[in-house]
C-alpha cells in the first residue's frame, strides 16, 4: 500500500513539472528604451544664424492702427495703408512705401508687389516686381535710401510659419530683384511677422509681430540695425538663452550694459519733438534757404495772408482734380462701355485743362508771395 502511494505521488509531480517550466519560460523581459529623435524644426535651423539685436522697447496695439507707431524722419521716406494713398477702400489690409524725394513708390495689391514712378504730376502704371522668388500674401514693403534694398513680408515654404520677413535688392543690369532671402530670427517666428521698417538716419527700426498676441493685436518692437549681421555665441550663452533671445522673451536680456538703449531712447525722443512740432505747424510756406514761415502770423505783408488763403484753395482744388482724373482714367481703361469712352475723354480733357491751368495759377501765386516777403525782410 505504502509503495503504490510513493507511486502515485511520483506521477503527479511528474506531470506538473512541464506547467511550471512553461510558466517559468513565459516570464516577459523588459525591452530595451529607444530614444525618438526629436523632428529638427526650421526654427531649430536657424537658431545658430539668431542676430543679436538690442529691442530698445515694444508697443502692443491695435492692428487696424499699428503704422501710427512707425516715426521716421522724412529722409526715409514714408509708409501709409493704400487705402490712405490711393483713396479707396479697396484694399483694407496692404501698405505703401513712398521714397524720400516722392517720386517712387513700391504697394502691395491682391498679394503681389507693384511699383509706380511720378512723371511730373502723373503717377505711371503700375510695374509688378520680378524675381523675388515664389510667395504668397506678398505685403508691407519698405525700401531703404538706396532706393534698392526691400523688405517685405509674406508666405512661403521657406518660411517659419505665417508671414516671415524677407529681403532682396534690385539689379540695375537685369531690371529685377534678386532672390529674396529670410532675415531669420528674432525677427521671425512661427506667427505672423512684418513691416519691417529702418530709419537711418537716426538708426532706429520697427517690425510688427503677433507673436503671443490675442485676436486684433500686434506688438511693434523698435530695436537698434547693426551695420554688420551679428550673431549669438555657444561659447557665451547656453543654448536656451539663445533660444530665449531668438523668441523676444525678455527684451531686458538684449540691452547689455544698456548704454546703446538710452542713446537710442534720446534719439526717439528727439525724433517725437520733431513730429509734435511739425504736428503744430499750420503749413509750411519756404520763403528762402534760411526763413520758413509756418503760420498766418510769420508774414510780414499783411496781404500776403489773403493771398496764402487764397493760395491754400487752389492747391486743395488741385489735389481734388488729381484725384478725380485719375480715377475717370482708370475707370476709361478699365471698365468703361465704348458707348461711354466718348463722355469720359471729354471729362478727362476738361480735368486736364482745369489742372495745368491751377499747377501754372499756384506757381505764379507762390512767386508773388515769396518775392514780396523777401522785400520786406530785407533791413
Amino acid at each position: 500500500m505504502r509503495k503504490s502511494c510513493l507511486s502515485i505521488i511520483l506521477v503527479i509531480a511528474i506531470i506538473a513539472l512541464p506547467s511550471y517550466a512553461q510558466k517559468k519560460s513565459t516570464v516577459k523581459k523588459k525591452r530595451p528604451v529607444v530614444e525618438v529623435p526629436q523632428e529638427i524644426t526650421k526654427f531649430d535651423e536657424m537658431l545658430d544664424a539668431t542676430q543679436q539685436v538690442v529691442i530698445v522697447d515694444s508697443v502692443v496695439v491695435s492692428k487696424q492702427t499699428f503704422l501710427s507707431v512707425y516715426n521716421i524722419g522724412a529722409e526715409s521716406g514714408s509708409i501709409s495703408t493704400y487705402n490712405q494713398f490711393f483713396r479707396t477702400d479697396d484694399q483694407p489690409y496692404a501698405t505703401v512705401c513712398v521714397n524720400q524725394l516722392g517720386n517712387k513708390c513700391w504697394f502691395s495689391n491682391d498679394g503681389r508687389l507693384y511699383t509706380i514712378d511720378k512723371l511730373g504730376v502723373q503717377w505711371s502704371e503700375p510695374v509688378q516686381l520680378e524675381g523675388l522668388g515664389r510667395y504668397q500674401r506678398t505685403n508691407y514693403p519698405f525700401v531703404l535710401s538706396d532706393g534698392t534694398t526691400l523688405y517685405f513680408a509674406a508666405i512661403s515654404d521657406e518660411g517659419l510659419g505665417g508671414l516671415d520677413i524677407y529681403v532682396s535688392r534690385y539689379d540695375s543690369e537685369t531690371g529685377k530683384y534678386l532672390l529674396a532671402e529670410n532675415i531669420g530670427l528674432p525677427f521671425n517666428s512661427e506667427a505672423n511677422d512684418y513691416m519691417y521698417v529702418v530709419d537711418e538716419l537716426n538708426n532706429i527700426g520697427y517690425f510688427a509681430t503677433d507673436r503671443r498676441q490675442p485676436d486684433g493685436s500686434v506688438c511693434i518692437y523698435t530695436f537698434i540695425p547693426n551695420e554688420k549681421r551679428l550673431t549669438y555665441h555657444a561659447d557665451e550663452l547656453s543654448e536656451e538663452q539663445i533660444r530665449s533671445r531668438a523668441r523676444i522673451d525678455c527684451i531686458a536680456d538684449t540691452w547689455g550694459d544698456g548704454n546703446a538703449r538710452q542713446e537710442a531712447l534720446s534719439r526717439l525722443q528727439a525724433m517725437m519733438t520733431t513730429t509734435k512740432r511739425a504736428e503744430k505747424q499750420d503749413f509750411v510756406f519756404v520763403v528762402n534757404d534760411d526763413v520758413t514761415y509756418t503760420s498766418l502770423a510769420d508774414f510780414r505783408n499783411a496781404d500776403n495772408r489773403d493771398r496764402y488763403n487764397e493760395l491754400s484753395q487752389m492747391q486743395k482744388r488741385y489735389e481734388q482734380l488729381g484725384t478725380e482724373m485719375d480715377k475717370a482714367r482708370q475707370y476709361y481703361a478699365t471698365k468703361a462701355a465704348a458707348i461711354e469712352k466718348k463722355g469720359l475723354r471729354t471729362e478727362i480733357l476738361e480735368y486736364e485743362q482745369e489742372y495745368y491751368q491751377l499747377e501754372t495759377n499756384i506757381r505764379q501765386l507762390e512767386k508773388i508771395i515769396r518775392n514780396s516777403e523777401i522785400k520786406h525782410l530785407k533791413p
